[in-house]
């Protein structure tokens, strides 16, 4: 599978040094300001780097925050401060790493590194850049070699490639309605909503379109779901309706004559879960991508329902690799920890103040059976509150 089976951190915000062993379907918990947006902002970085050089423009397309350079490295008391940040994921037979200076201005890199198979593909250092062991012109400090790999052709384009298309979704209410635009300019879909009546009907139009027979599984007082034009004026919402086509469902217990509902009438919840599963069955969405709070909107069991549909439309996918983040924790209750594509983080700060990631995984040796055992079969949900694996605010 080409998913990211590696990923180190040294230096970048609240995190000094990490190295994390990923899968395909990747969860993270932890209180509020522990680190986990912050992990998700480090893959937005290599992604960028990926698509040829890290600047504002690539990282606000990827759905990171914007903050002032300098912010980007860490800063602990007693420790020293580096000039810079480094950043390596391993991916196939690939292995990516740089490190890049950061000033009150500008970002900048000190060196970079691809490898295939242990072999060298490029690099740069203060010696200079070189490309399948040739010297190369010096190229600027804000472009990555990156951008001058993907002028030659071989199979480590089609990583690259798949690399820079990741994303982080932060869907959003009132642009899931089509009352608010999304900014992202992000396609097909916008990384806060934007685009999901055009998305839906691309699905509608093509073969994947008994993938949303799962949004019913979810929510059965929907009769069907659709895409209109043909807007109704007479009911429509005091706020300006945003583009020519929007979402529409028919709820199966209103009178015929009267059941149709667009996306500003139904609740936040039918958007949600919507935006989620055209996220994950659209052919042109990113396979590697995040969704930050994949419980926001949703009441408990819904969480825990749309998290199984997750799990099997990954099962289908061996292509896509999903990150996430929960403060809910019924998002755990479809997780399998003895499935090797399968990782739940605990994220924390130690008592000097950095993000540590823990993998949740039963010892070694331990079958399925005899970890049912030892927890009295409770679910990952109750583990969790019980404060068996962490995650909880300190005195819970």
């Amino acid at each position: 599978m080409d998913i990211i089976k590696e990923i180190e951190i040294k230096g970048f915000k609240s995190i000094e040094n990490q190295t994390l062993n990923l899968g395909q379907l990747n969860i993270f918990i932890g209180t509020n300001g522990a680190g986990k947006s912050n992990f998700l902002e480090a893959l937005a970085m290599i992604s960028a780097s990926a698509e040829g050089g890290i600047d504002y423009k690539k990282l606000s397309s990827r759905g990171a925050r914007l903050s002032s350079p300098e912010i980007l490295r860490s800063s602990f008391r007693n420790v020293e401060r580096k000039n810079y940040f480094e950043l390596a994921i391993k991916m196939q037979d690939f292995y990516y790493n740089f490190k890049l200076n950061t000033n009150k201005e500008s970002l900048s890199y000190f060196s970079e590194k691809l490898l295939k198979n242990n072999k060298k593909i490029a690099g740069r250092s203060r010696a200079g850049a070189t490309l399948f062991k040739e010297s190369i012109p010096k190229i600027t400090q804000n472009r990555s070699i990156i951008s001058i790999i993907q002028n030659y052709e071989g199979s480590h384009n089609n990583i690259i490639n798949k690399l820079s298309e990741f994303a982080i979704f932060s869907p959003s209410t009132p642009i899931l309605r089509g009352v608010a635009s999304d900014n992202s300019f992000q396609e097909p879909l916008g990384l806060y909503g934007g685009g999901l009546a055009k998305a839906l009907t691309d699905i509608l139009n093509n073969n994947s379109r008994h993938e949303l027979q799962r949004f019913f599984h979810l929510l059965d007082w929907f009769q069907s779901i659709g895409v209109t034009d043909q807007i109704n004026t007479d009911i429509a919402p005091e706020q300006s309706i945003l583009g020519n086509i929007l979402v529409t469902y028919k709820d199966k217990f209103m009178k015929t004559n009267f059941n149709d509902l667009y996306a500003y009438d139904v609740s936040e919840g039918a958007l949600y879960i919507l935006f989620v599963l055209v996220l994950l069955i659209h052919e042109n969405t990113p396979d590697i991508f995040a969704v930050d709070n994949i419980d926001n909107t949703l009441n408990p069991g819904l969480v825990r329902e749309l998290m199984n549909q997750i799990v099997d439309i990954l099962k289908k996918h061996p292509e896509k690799q999903v990150f996430l983040t929960t403060h809910n924790p019924t998002a755990l209750d479809s997780i399998d920890l003895f499935d090797p594509n399968h990782r739940l983080f605990v994220v924390a700060r130690n008592e000097a103040g950095k993000t540590e990631f823990k993998q949740i995984k039963p010892p070694q040796g331990t079958t399925k059976e005899e970890w049912e055992e030892k927890y009295y079969g409770l679910k990952l949900s109750e583990i969790w509150l019980s404060g068996a694996i962490g995650g909880l605010p300190k005195g819970f």
